[in-house]
């Protein structure tokens, strides 16, 4: 039954971006609004989907890649929303709603069945450390939005495109400020995902860090978000320079989680913790 929600969410998430592409092309505020409720429904269905799939394995339902795509389009759907209340900030759905529908997209076709309950999926820190990491992880794809949305508003800028899709675009201050609360929000909760990974890791298999290449790689993005913080703060880097080393962090982020996954071999057999 739960396969229901999931499916459901897909195709609203698919109706969301159908419905901003409309907003792109005419600029009228109806498919601006219509995206928004589509955005909110496949969240709320994505919600029940988790829900009823761990009242059915008895456990965190984030074990795999397909649970955990399912959670960070569940959590970026959430802070969307959030940001959309706040700041009304309508061109963000135009490149959201893509990339959380890309990402349901590979949810479906991977789609796996639940790890059955073993005992230390009913570890204490298991919905501390995924729920941690996967917090962070949609702040991050944020970041990443309101980076592409600065590059193509400065490069029309630059081409002095003055025009009223240019309206719709948020002034690139406010950009890069949002980008910057995005990773520095999202950097605690990857630290304490990666601490409580670490402490899981000695209750799972007896070793805070093994070289497992998850571990290498999270700590490798880990250090790249650090240093973006760093250059921020302590370099002063601000605009263009934050928002493409934020796409280049993203990308290795996503690697990080789908393609350690399936290129290397290590003890994070669940196929996405």
């Amino acid at each position: 039954m739960e396969n229901i929600f999931f499916y459901m969410g897909f195709v609203f998430f698919v109706a969301a971006t159908v419905f901003f592409i409309f907003y792109l092309l005419t600029l009228k505020d109806v498919w601006n609004s219509f995206g928004k409720y589509a955005i909110l429904i496949a969240t709320i269905l994505y919600a029940f989907y988790l829900v009823f799939r761990s009242v059915v394995i008895g456990h965190f339902p984030v074990t795999n890649i397909h649970e955990g795509l399912v959670l960070l389009c569940l959590l970026s759907g959430i802070l969307f929303l959030i940001f959309f209340h706040k700041y009304k900030l309508k061109v963000v759905g135009v490149f959201l709603a893509p990339l959380v529908t890309f990402f349901s997209l590979i949810a479906l076709l991977i789609k796996q069945p639940p790890m059955p309950a073993i005992d230390i999926l009913h570890s204490f820190w298991l919905p501390i450390h995924v729920g941690s990491i996967f917090i962070g992880n949609a702040l991050f794809s944020l970041s990443f939005v309101f980076s592409i949305i600065f590059v193509i508003e400065n490069f029309r800028l630059k081409k002095k495109k003055f025009d009223n899709l240019g309206k719709q675009f948020p002034s690139l201050t406010t950009l890069d400020n949002i980008n910057y609360l995005c990773i520095v929000y999202g950097f605690p909760f990857m630290t304490l995902g990666i601490i409580t990974g670490a402490i899981w890791a000695q209750y799972a298999v007896g070793s805070y860090w093994s070289n497992d290449p998850k571990e290498i790689w999270s700590l490798i993005t880990w250090l790249l978000y650090a240093a973006i913080l760093h250059c921020r703060l302590i370099s002063g880097w601000r605009g263009k320079k934050i928002a493409i080393f934020s796409i280049f962090a993203f990308f290795v982020l996503v690697f990080s989680f789908i393609g350690v996954t399936y290129l290397f071999k290590g003890y994070h057999i669940f196929r996405g913790i």
